[in-house]
C-alpha cells in the first residue's frame, strides 16, 4: 500500500480505477442478492441502518489512533474548513444551476457519498491517517445533511437542532476518536483489531446497498431521462471543478491533505440522497435513481479529476 508522499499521478490513478471496480463488482452483487430474493427491502434498511449507525462512526474513530502531533492537528483545521467551503458553493451552484429541478436533485448535487466510496479510496492510498484528514470532511457534510438537508427534503416542515447538526452517528464516531487523540489515548490491541475489522466491512456493505438500489429501479428510468443526466453533471463534473478551484485556492501545501480533499471533492451522490427522502420526504425511488446513476458515471469521472487535481495542486 501507498502510504507516503512518493506519488505518481499515474499510479494514483491506477489505485482508483482497480479501488472502483472492485466497488462496481461488489454492487452487482447486490444487485444479485435482490434479484433472486436474497436481500429483501427490510434486509436492506438493516445494513443501512448498521452501516451509517455504527460501521462509519466507528472507522472514523479508528482513524484517530495514532501519534499526537499539532502540525497535523492545524491540517485537521485546514481540512475541515476547506470541507465547509466546498459545502457552500455546492449549495449556491446547485440553486443556481438546478432551478426546475425537484429538491432531490438538490441534494444529490449537495452532498456525496464521501464515506462509502472515499474511505475504500483513500484506506489503500494512505492508510488511517488518510481517514484521519477525510473524516473532517465526512463530518462537516453530515452537520450539513442534518441541518440543511433535512430541512431542504421536508420543506422546512421538520425542526432541525444544534443536536442533530453535532450528535449524528459520523460526528459522534469522529469526536470520540479526537477526544482519544487528544487525550492520547490508545485502544487495546485486541479491540483495535476487532473494531479494525468491522471498519473494513464498510465499503462493501454500501456497494451492496447500491445494487439492491439498482435492482429495484426500472433500467429506462435511470439511464433513459435526461434530467438524471443534468443533475449527475452537475454532480460530478462542474461542482467539483468549482471545489478544485476551492482547494487551489487554501493555504495548504501537505500532499495528503490536497489528496484527500481532491478525492473527497469529486465522489458521487450521497445514498443518503435515497434514505432521507424516505424518511423526511419525496420520492425516494427518485432519489435512489440518481444515486445509481451518479455511482456507474463517477467510475469514469473520478479518475478523471483525481488526475487533473494532481497536476494542478501538484501533487507529485
Amino acid at each position: 500500500m501507498i502510504k507516503n508522499n512518493q506519488w505518481e499521478g499515474h499510479l494514483i490513478s491506477l489505485v482508483i480505477l482497480a479501488q472502483l471496480a472492485t466497488m462496481f463488482f461488489i454492487m452487482l452483487f447486490g444487485f444479485m442478492l435482490v434479484r433472486v430474493n436474497i436481500l429483501d427491502m427490510f434486509g436492506s434498511q438493516q445494513i443501512a441502518n448498521m452501516t451509517t449507525k455504527l460501521i462509519i462512526p466507528i472507522a472514523l474513530m479508528m482513524s484517530f489512533q495514532q501519534p499526537y502531533d499539532s502540525d497535523q492537528l492545524s491540517l485537521l483545521g485546514l481540512m475541515f474548513v476547506g470541507s465547509v467551503l466546498i459545502m457552500i458553493s455546492r449549495i449556491v451552484f446547485a440553486k443556481l444551476l438546478i432551478r426546475n429541478g425537484k429538491k432531490i436533485d438538490l441534494f444529490a448535487v449537495v452532498f456525496s457519498n464521501t464515506a462509502l466510496v472515499g474511505i475504500p479510496i483513500v484506506l489503500p492510498l494512505l492508510g488511517y491517517q488518510g481517514i484521519f484528514y477525510l473524516s473532517m470532511y465526512i463530518v462537516a457534510s453530515s452537520i450539513f445533511q442534518f441541518t440543511y438537508g433535512i430541512w431542504l427534503l421536508s420543506e422546512g416542515k421538520q425542526t432541525v437542532t444544534i443536536r442533530q447538526a453535532f450528535f449524528n452517528p459520523a460526528s459522534i464516531g469522529a469526536f470520540t476518536g479526537l477526544a482519544l487523540y487528544l487525550l492520547r489515548i490508545e485502544i487495546p490491541s485486541i479491540l483495535y483489531n476487532g473494531f479494525d475489522k468491522i471498519a473494513d466491512t464498510s465499503s462493501p456493505l454500501g456497494m451492496i446497498l447500491l445494487g439492491g438500489y439498482l435492482a429495484r429501479s426500472q433500467l429506462k428510468e435511470i439511464f433513459m431521462v435526461k434530467n438524471n443526466y443534468w443533475t449527475v453533471i452537475v454532480r460530478l463534473v462542474i461542482t467539483p471543478f468549482v471545489g478544485l478551484v476551492i482547494i487551489w485556492f487554501l493555504p495548504i501545501q501537505n500532499e495528503s491533505v490536497l489528496l484527500v480533499l481532491s478525492i473527497a471533492n469529486c465522489t458521487p451522490t450521497a445514498v443518503n440522497t435515497a434514505l432521507f427522502s424516505q424518511l423526511y420526504g419525496g420520492d425516494y425511488e427518485y432519489g435512489a435513481r440518481l444515486v445509481v446513476l451518479a455511482s456507474l458515471l463517477a467510475m469514469i469521472t473520478m479518475p478523471l479529476f483525481i488526475t487533473l487535481s494532481t497536476v494542478v495542486l501538484s501533487i507529485n
